[in-house]
Protein backbone atom coordinates (compact mmCIF):
# COMPACT_ATOMS: atom_id res chain seq x y z
CA UNK A 1 0.00 0.00 0.00
CA UNK A 2 1.23 3.43 -0.95
CA UNK A 3 -0.77 6.63 -0.59
CA UNK A 4 0.90 9.90 -1.51
CA UNK A 5 -0.46 13.43 -1.55
CA UNK A 6 2.15 15.99 -2.61
CA UNK A 7 5.17 15.39 -0.32
CA UNK A 8 3.44 13.19 2.28
CA UNK A 9 3.19 9.42 1.81
CA UNK A 10 2.03 6.41 3.77
CA UNK A 11 3.78 3.18 2.85
CA UNK A 12 4.50 -0.27 4.23
CA UNK A 13 8.21 -0.50 4.90
CA UNK A 14 10.37 -2.68 7.15
CA UNK A 15 7.35 -4.53 8.53
CA UNK A 16 5.33 -1.46 9.49
CA UNK A 17 3.20 1.32 8.09
CA UNK A 18 4.89 4.68 8.17
CA UNK A 19 3.99 8.18 7.08
CA UNK A 20 6.95 9.99 5.55
CA UNK A 21 7.75 13.44 4.20
CA UNK A 22 9.56 13.62 0.87
CA UNK A 23 11.98 16.44 0.04
CA UNK A 24 14.64 17.19 -2.56
CA UNK A 25 17.87 15.24 -2.05
CA UNK A 26 20.76 17.71 -1.75
CA UNK A 27 23.25 14.94 -2.67
CA UNK A 28 21.50 13.84 -5.89
CA UNK A 29 23.93 13.53 -8.84
CA UNK A 30 26.67 15.42 -6.96
CA UNK A 31 29.13 12.60 -6.38
CA UNK A 32 31.57 14.08 -8.91
CA UNK A 33 31.62 17.37 -6.98
CA UNK A 34 32.56 15.42 -3.86
CA UNK A 35 35.27 13.49 -5.71
CA UNK A 36 36.63 16.78 -7.10
CA UNK A 37 36.82 18.06 -3.51
CA UNK A 38 38.89 15.09 -2.31
CA UNK A 39 36.25 12.56 -1.25
CA UNK A 40 37.20 8.96 -2.07
CA UNK A 41 34.89 5.98 -2.63
CA UNK A 42 35.70 3.09 -0.32
CA UNK A 43 33.45 0.20 0.69
CA UNK A 44 30.28 1.82 -0.62
CA UNK A 45 30.95 5.14 1.13
CA UNK A 46 32.51 8.40 0.06
CA UNK A 47 34.99 9.36 2.79
CA UNK A 48 36.95 12.45 3.77
CA UNK A 49 38.50 13.41 7.13
CA UNK A 50 36.65 10.85 9.30
CA UNK A 51 33.33 11.70 7.61
CA UNK A 52 31.45 9.33 5.33
CA UNK A 53 28.42 9.52 3.04
CA UNK A 54 26.74 6.35 1.78
CA UNK A 55 27.16 6.13 -2.02
CA UNK A 56 23.40 5.47 -2.33
CA UNK A 57 22.73 9.03 -1.15
CA UNK A 58 23.67 10.30 -4.61
CA UNK A 59 21.21 8.06 -6.51
CA UNK A 60 17.67 9.37 -5.90
CA UNK A 61 16.30 12.87 -6.59
CA UNK A 62 14.22 12.73 -3.40
CA UNK A 63 14.85 11.64 0.15
CA UNK A 64 12.38 11.16 2.97
CA UNK A 65 12.12 10.94 6.72
CA UNK A 66 9.51 9.28 8.92
CA UNK A 67 6.94 11.49 10.63
CA UNK A 68 4.83 8.76 12.24
CA UNK A 69 4.20 5.02 12.32
CA UNK A 70 0.82 3.28 12.34
CA UNK A 71 0.05 0.02 14.11
CA UNK A 72 -3.31 -1.73 13.85
CA UNK A 73 -4.92 -2.46 17.24
CA UNK A 74 -7.18 -5.53 16.97
CA UNK A 75 -8.91 -4.75 20.25
CA UNK A 76 -9.90 -1.24 19.21
CA UNK A 77 -10.37 -1.98 15.50
CA UNK A 78 -8.28 1.00 14.45
CA UNK A 79 -4.70 2.19 14.10
CA UNK A 80 -2.56 3.65 16.83
CA UNK A 81 -0.26 6.40 15.61
CA UNK A 82 3.14 7.09 17.10
CA UNK A 83 4.78 10.33 16.01
CA UNK A 84 8.52 10.87 15.90
CA UNK A 85 9.39 13.77 18.19
CA UNK A 86 7.95 17.10 17.01
CA UNK A 87 8.16 16.27 13.30
CA UNK A 88 4.38 16.44 12.83
CA UNK A 89 4.27 19.81 14.60
CA UNK A 90 7.12 21.13 12.43
CA UNK A 91 5.25 20.54 9.15
CA UNK A 92 3.91 23.52 7.22
CA UNK A 93 0.15 24.04 7.26
CA UNK A 94 -0.12 22.56 3.76
CA UNK A 95 1.98 19.51 4.64
CA UNK A 96 0.01 19.06 7.87
CA UNK A 97 -3.28 19.07 5.93
CA UNK A 98 -1.80 16.52 3.49
CA UNK A 99 -0.59 14.44 6.45
CA UNK A 100 -4.08 14.16 7.92
CA UNK A 101 -5.62 13.40 4.52
CA UNK A 102 -3.07 10.61 3.95
CA UNK A 103 -3.62 9.35 7.50
CA UNK A 104 -7.39 9.19 6.95
CA UNK A 105 -7.02 7.18 3.71
CA UNK A 106 -4.38 4.91 5.27
CA UNK A 107 -6.44 4.24 8.40
CA UNK A 108 -9.37 3.15 6.24
CA UNK A 109 -7.27 0.89 3.99
CA UNK A 110 -5.37 -0.70 6.88
CA UNK A 111 -8.62 -1.38 8.74
CA UNK A 112 -10.16 -2.97 5.61
CA UNK A 113 -7.07 -5.11 5.06
CA UNK A 114 -7.06 -6.29 8.68
CA UNK A 115 -10.76 -7.15 8.54
CA UNK A 116 -10.23 -9.16 5.33
CA UNK A 117 -7.34 -11.00 7.01
CA UNK A 118 -9.57 -11.97 9.95
CA UNK A 119 -12.23 -13.52 7.68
Amino acid sequence: MRIRINDIECRFSQGRYEIVKWQPNCYYNKQQEYVDNGWELSGGFYRLNNTSIDANCFVNPETCYTIATLHYDDGEGCCDMKTIGPRLLNLSKTDRADFFAVYEYAEDRIRQKELETEE
